[in-house]
């Protein structure tokens, strides 16, 4: 081995030395970053643990005062038991017989409300005191009675399963706007407000007060003040995207109202069958008129609304709100969004007529319901959306086929005509030398028999009128020829 192998032998065994030294400092540098890192998670660990005690310690001291304070059942307590009792019927299945406790005349269906609740809180387990305070209350003035959303769904449901009796009339309320399960749930987030209990504790809760105000209509705005919370979603501002998107919900929620099952339908189809005493030809009108309304001017509406109100900006408040709806239900001649509001008054309208005409079994007689049945089934099959986009049902997918194919057709007839276009000039031209031909040959023809007509000729027409005759029908067919 000569020394330039020896040497470059040694420089790699050094190389290598090397390498394993830095390579062992590495690993000790890891296990010190390592340890670090433990170290600093078991401290953040520790922090974290003495936060949460810290939030545990004043949760439990805010609660004390509290409980102290809450000894006797809130608002929501209550109701919250009177919800567990009524539930309890529900899946049991139990029929609830009712009596008029109420000393203050309401719609048919707040009697009905008002004095299910009172029933529910006398079978409440709570404190009979407090109870009994609120049922007092309750009878003398049924306006002040509010319920809690769980208490408001659960009473829906007792009437959807017809476990409540009271009169002939309760069956109808299986069907009523307010207790259906998907309008249910519109009308508590739009008619809720907060209440203050004892404890100082917040409850959403709606009230006697709200439903009657929408029917009696004690304020001039209140049916724009509902619409309003319902597309804001209860925001003190609605923008132009939160408009599109509640307008469609809306939309779609109606357009089923319309085509499912419903209370007036239900009652126009039974009274085709029944007596006139359930007949009403102004109600029956007014629901056709709403429903046709709804059908015909929807997206129009839809698109005009949605320039007028948001022109200006991007959102508005209820006061702006309520001035441009009354401008477009003017330029509409309809009042599309107070759809649902005129059909909650017209339900009720018209379970206060059942109520105060009783219901009797008679002959049947003849009566126009049969004009209204056939008129909502006409409307029931026709479409919201009229061929629109946004909508992939049957009838619009029929429209636009139907407006494609018109569209194509006018299209083959312009492109038609843009190449008949030339030959249609030619063709007039030589209509023109046939009409200039036909009227010479007629006049050379009645100067040509003016003249045998002549005493002196006569004897010789007979040998030149069929050889002139000839020549000039002969000279006719080959001017045509030319042309």
């Amino acid at each position: 081995m000569n020394h330039i192998q020896q040497a470059f032998i040694q420089s790699i065994m050094k190389q290598q030395q090397h390498e394993k030294q830095q390579q062992v400092k590495q690993e000790e540098n890891n296990q010190k970053q390592n340890i670090q890192v433990q170290y600093f998670k078991l401290f953040v660990q520790y922090l974290q643990k003495q936060q949460l005690l810290s939030i545990i310690q004043q949760c439990q001291q805010q609660q004390q005062p509290i409980q102290q304070a809450s000894k006797s059942p809130t608002l929501i307590e209550v109701q919250n038991q009177v919800t567990s009792y009524f539930q309890k019927i529900i899946l049991q299945k139990q029929t609830i017989n009712l009596n008029n406790v109420l000393e203050q005349q309401l719609p048919y269906f707040l009697q009905i409300m008002g004095n299910l609740i009172i029933y529910g809180l006398e079978n409440c387990p709570g404190e009979k005191e407090i109870v009994q305070e609120m049922i007092s209350q309750y009878k003398s003035n049924p306006l002040k009675i509010t319920m809690s959303c769980s208490l408001f769904q659960t009473i829906g449901l007792l009437f959807r399963s017809q476990l409540v009796y009271y009169d002939q009339c309760t069956k109808y309320l299986t069907n009523f706007l307010l207790f259906r399960d998907d309008f249910c749930d519109i009308f508590f987030n739009t008619l809720y407000c907060y209440q203050i209990t004892q404890g100082q504790t917040f409850s959403q809760q709606i009230g006697f007060t709200q439903i009657n105000q929408m029917l009696k209509k004690t304020q001039d705005d209140v049916w724009t003040a509902f619409i309003f919370k319902m597309l804001s979603q209860q925001q003190q501002k609605m923008t132009k995207d939160m408009f599109l998107l509640q307008f469609n919900q809306y939309t779609v929620s109606m357009n089923n109202f319309f085509t499912k099952s419903n209370l007036i339908m239900d009652l126009v189809a039974q009274s085709v069958k029944q007596t006139s005493k359930l007949h009403n030809d102004q109600i029956f009108q007014e629901y056709l008129l709403i429903m046709g309304s709804f059908k015909a001017t929807t997206q129009d509406f839809l698109k005009k609304a949605t320039q007028l109100f948001f022109e200006e900006s991007n959102d508005l408040d209820l006061l702006q709100f309520s001035n441009n709806i009354i401008k477009i239900h003017k330029q509409m001649n309809c009042q599309i969004l107070f759809i649902l509001p005129m059909l909650f008054l017209l339900e009720s309208q018209y379970l206060d007529h059942l109520v105060q005409n009783g219901i009797q079994e008679q002959q049947p007689v003849k009566n126009s319901s049969n004009y209204y049945l056939k008129m909502i089934e006409k409307l029931k099959n026709k479409c919201v959306y009229n061929g629109e986009e946004e909508c992939n049902c049957k009838k619009c997918q029929c429209i636009r086929r139907n407006r494609n194919s018109a569209k194509e057709s006018q299209k083959k007839k312009r492109e038609a005509l843009e190449k008949i276009g030339p030959l249609q000039d030619e063709y007039d031209k030589i209509q023109k030398k046939v009409q200039s031909l036909e009227t010479e040959n007629q006049v050379i023809t009645k100067l040509l028999l003016d003249v045998f007509r002549h005493p002196s000729l006569e004897k010789l027409a007979a040998q030149f009128i069929e050889p002139l005759a000839k020549i000039i029908a002969d000279q006719d067919f080959n001017n045509i020829d030319e042309c």
